[in-house]
């Protein structure tokens, strides 16, 4: 029992040692601060301005200009001429609607110009929104002129009188107002923007739940190689001692309770859930920490390489986020595969407890978790299977090498270290030192053989394109007439991709999340004239698209109604029932009088990349793989060794500077190793940006390892801090697209300084620069401790 609680204080010390404390006290931090950004409407989709050229100026587009004041997603409707596009897009508006002269009459009769719609790329987000309201308006409009054509037509003859057609654009515009205001009413209410904003909160918590508990689990094992090499945990055995590992994972337990128990009061507050959840809550979040634990335990044991453990650790943790998580992006793998990442896992089930689902529905979703617990079991075999060995093999050595010794002058093995020891001597010779220090730091060969190989990921997630089309699962209910022909008309739409689906599986489907949503065409569909909440859109658990995909079936439904309205319209015109002869016209004036020319065209301005709705950009990605590598690559400045190396350079002139050189050049190597990887712009903003935020990273992470922290800085505060820059920096989601003064948050970040200079702003990269040189000047002053670190 002493030599168990020896352990057990062993382990604390040396958590606290690397910096543990600040593991336990910034998440305290980020969650209030996590819950305070998103809270209320600083969550919300931000209202912005639109502007509108409006050259009719009829008593049409005077109604839709009033119609578009009066939409609560336009914070603003400013009325500017030709000349002030530009200007009005540098300004912030997200895009200028132009109406040519006289477009509401001259359509009708398929002349004049096309209604356009200027974006402002800078405003991805809120354009992508723009976009899909104004196109859903406009089809509406289309079909609602080939319709009205096609009836006049048919009850006045091929050739119109000037009363005729104006009766004919009258009565159109009133159908068409009425069409485009209750376009929505097909679906049952439903909150968008609070939809959208709660998709944002609940990626971002399942990733952060998923960093916090792998890292924290990482950071407990990671002396595992160095203790089984200086023979602490051999000496333990053979003092009687037990549960020297058991030690490690119950203080990891008790470290974890702070984060647990805020969870359990945000799962509380947010969801009101029953005590029977939250107790299934608090067993997954311990099963976690025990796969994590048992995970890493394995692969540490294995590899008996601390740097080169840890390093394939990271990477393994940044490919899990980025392939098969949803903080970046909709995943690259399916989700058959994806639903054994942690990530997903977490996700899934906060879904679940926002749905109420039961411990026993939920079960079946929790259990893939197990896969990380047997993989870390298999490499605790593997380990002990090759020390059997190994320990074989020593007893049989000196039996070998008395013999080798009888026949030959110089022993065999003695030869193989010579030759070993020549090869590294060789690379030393041979590589500059930037390059020889970057080898090691790696992990000599194999790490970096393994840091291609995550070289190669990286290019793969940069190649593979976004996925264009809005995907989601359609239930038919109905199964009537009108319900096929909706099915048709969405499965011909371009942007759109259904699947069909059974009722019992949608449930697993929105828990799963894996398409936007899930669409159900409720029974009496068919034949309900009024179309009024026949149709269930239910958003998946990562659904962003959500706005758009309403939009686009909302304008296909419009249509069809529109069209099975021709007859009704035809007749209240001829004032009796048509007849079938009148019926066959119709249809043949329907067909001829289908648009060939566009009635409107959409063009984007200020020079900026598509982005994927609500998504950060690529450099967003960078900025947050590039933090956490190269902390913890930095980590090894805190270590004993490299504190003595520091030491003997400095009494020699100018060998600490160009070590400090050296080593700065293997950062900046790395980094533009991850800027080719992604694929990111080659531009001058781009390029100051990376030097600024390599050498902030440099000398941060050097500071804090040195002056601050000491070994295994990477495990603790850097880990908070990096989640804390990266979140307040705008690195899980663009910021600009909400409200309030949360949108200015990435300009005290490094992290959105860095996106910031991307973007062009040259003050941000200078602040950049600025704290780091300050930062590699303390760091290359002689180290200082405080007491409190101690």
């Amino acid at each position: 029992m002493n030599g168990f609680l020896a352990a057990l204080k062993k382990d604390m010390c040396l958590f606290f040692r690397k910096g543990g404390l600040f593991s336990l006290l910034f998440p305290l931090l980020l969650l209030p601060l996590f819950l305070f950004f998103f809270r209320g409407n600083s969550g919300g989709l931000q209202a912005f301005p639109v502007s509108v050229i409006d050259e009719d100026e009829t008593l049409m587009s005077k109604t839709l200009i009033r119609q578009m004041e009066e939409v609560e997603l336009f914070s603003e409707v400013h009325k500017i001429s030709r000349e002030d596009i530009s200007e009005e897009l540098e300004k912030g508006s997200v895009g200028v609607l132009r109406i040519p002269k006289d477009f509401f009459y001259t359509a009708y009769r398929f002349q004049g110009e096309p209604v356009e719609l200027i974006l402002n790329e800078r405003r991805a987000t809120e354009s992508a929104i723009l976009e899909s309201v104004f196109t859903s308006i406009m089809k509406i409009m289309e079909k609602e002129q080939e319709m009205s054509l096609a009836v006049f037509h048919t009850a006045y003859g091929e050739k119109l009188s000037a009363s005729e057609e104006e009766e004919l654009y009258h009565r159109a515009s009133e159908r068409l107002l009425n069409s485009v205001l209750k376009r929505q009413l097909i679906f049952q209410n439903e909150e968008v923007g609070a939809n959208v904003a709660f998709a944002l909160v609940m990626r971002i918590a399942s990733a952060l739940l998923f960093l916090f508990l792998s890292f924290i689990s990482l950071s407990m094992v990671s002396a595992v190689p160095e203790e089984e090499k200086k023979g602490i945990v051999s000496r333990f055995r053979q003092m009687g001692g037990r549960g020297f590992y058991l030690s490690k994972f119950l203080l990891l337990l008790l470290l974890a309770l702070p984060v647990l128990a805020l969870s359990l009061l945000f799962l509380y507050k947010a969801f009101a859930l029953s005590p029977e959840l939250l107790l299934f809550f608090a067993l997954y979040y311990n099963l976690s920490l025990l796969s994590f634990y048992l995970f890493f335990w394995g692969l540490f044991s294995l590899v008996r390489e601390e740097r080169l453990a840890k390093n394939f650790s990271v990477c393994l943790i940044f490919l899990l986020l980025l392939f098969t998580g949803r903080l970046f992006s909709a995943g690259r793998l399916p989700f058959s595969l994806a639903r054994f990442s942690p990530i997903s896992i977490n996700a899934v089930l906060l879904e679940g407890l926002r749905r109420g689902y039961s411990p026993v529905r939920l079960m079946p979703f929790v259990l893939p978790l197990g896969l990380f617990l047997l993989l870390g079991i298999l490499l605790r075999f593997m380990h002990s299977f090759t020390e059997k060995r190994s320990s074989l093999e020593k007893e049989r050595v000196p039996e070998k090498r008395g013999l080798l010794e009888k026949e030959t002058v110089f022993p065999k093995r003695r030869g193989f270290e010579e030759d070993r020891i020549r090869g590294k001597q060789f690379l030393m010779h041979c590589l500059p030192f930037p390059l020889w220090r970057g080898y090691i730091l790696l992990g000599r060969t194999v790490g970096v053989l393994l840091f291609l190989l995550f070289f190669l990921c990286l290019g793969r997630y940069a190649g593979d394109k976004t996925q264009e089309k809005i995907a989601f699962y359609l239930v038919n209910e109905d199964g009537g007439e009108w319900s096929r022909e909706l099915l048709r008309d969405l499965d011909a739409e371009k942007s759109l991709e259904i699947r069909l689906i059974p009722e019992r599986e949608k449930e697993e489907k929105l828990l799963y999340g894996d398409k936007e949503g899930v669409l159900t065409i409720r029974k009496g569909y068919t034949g309900d004239k009024e179309e009024k909440g026949k149709l269930l859109y239910e958003s998946g658990s990562a659904s962003l698209s959500e706005m758009g995909l309403r939009e686009i079936v909302a304008a296909v439904v419009a249509g069809e109604k529109i069209e099975r309205g021709a007859n009704d319209y035809l007749s209240s015109l001829l004032g009796r029932e048509i007849r079938a002869d009148e019926q066959d016209l119709l249809t043949k004036n329907q067909k001829q009088y289908k648009r060939t020319s566009p009635l409107y065209t959409v063009r984007k301005q200020n020079g900026a990349t598509r982005e994927e709705l609500f998504s950060p950009r690529r450099e967003a990605v960078y900025a947050f793989l590039l933090y956490f590598f190269l902390f913890s690559l930095a980590s090894v400045a805190g270590e004993g060794e490299e504190k003595r190396v520091g030491a003997r350079l400095q009494s020699i002139a100018g060998a600490s500077r160009r070590y400090l050189i050296g080593l700065f050049l293997v950062f900046l190597g790395i980094s533009l190793c991850f800027f080719f990887a992604l694929r990111l712009d080659f531009s001058f903003n781009a390029l100051l940006s990376l030097l600024s935020y390599t050498l902030f990273l440099f000398g941060f992470s050097r500071f804090l390892s040195v002056r601050v922290l000491g070994e295994g800085a990477e495990t603790g505060l850097s880990l908070n801090l990096g989640l804390f820059f990266c979140l307040s920096g705008g690195a899980f989601m663009d910021f600009s697209a909400l409200s309030g003064w949360v949108k200015y948050l990435p300009y005290l970040s490094p992290v959105g300084l860095f996106l910031k200079g991307t973007e062009g702003d040259l003050v941000a990269p200078a602040i950049l620069l600025a704290i780091g040189l300050c930062t590699c000047r303390s760091s290359y002053d002689r180290p200082m401790r405080s007491p409190f670190f101690l």
